[in-house]
């Protein structure tokens, strides 16, 4: 059981790490930085460029924390978190 739920959480887990690597070049988010939940927010880049972490429109009015495919047209996600 402890096996399934580490490999579930660093399933979950893994992609927010290679998206931290990216930004600054440096593997660290500095102070301060930001994500913005709007149609021209950026988000952050993993190394190579196919994952992206941020947030993307569902519907008119709210947005998904998300991580996605980002080097293909129609950017598919793959991870989310939803809070009830």
């Amino acid at each position: 059981m402890a096996r399934v739920l580490y490999l579930i959480l660093s399933t979950i887990f893994l992609p927010f790490s290679i998206v931290a690597q990216q930004i600054n070049g440096t593997g660290s988010v500095p102070v301060g930085a930001s994500l913005t939940a709007t149609d021209n927010g950026m988000p952050w880049l993993s190394p190579s460029g196919d994952f992206a972490f941020g947030f993307q429109r569902i519907q008119q009015d709210s947005f998904l924390l998300s991580i996605w495919y980002d080097k293909i047209p129609e950017k598919t996600i793959t991870t989310f978190i939803m809070i009830p």
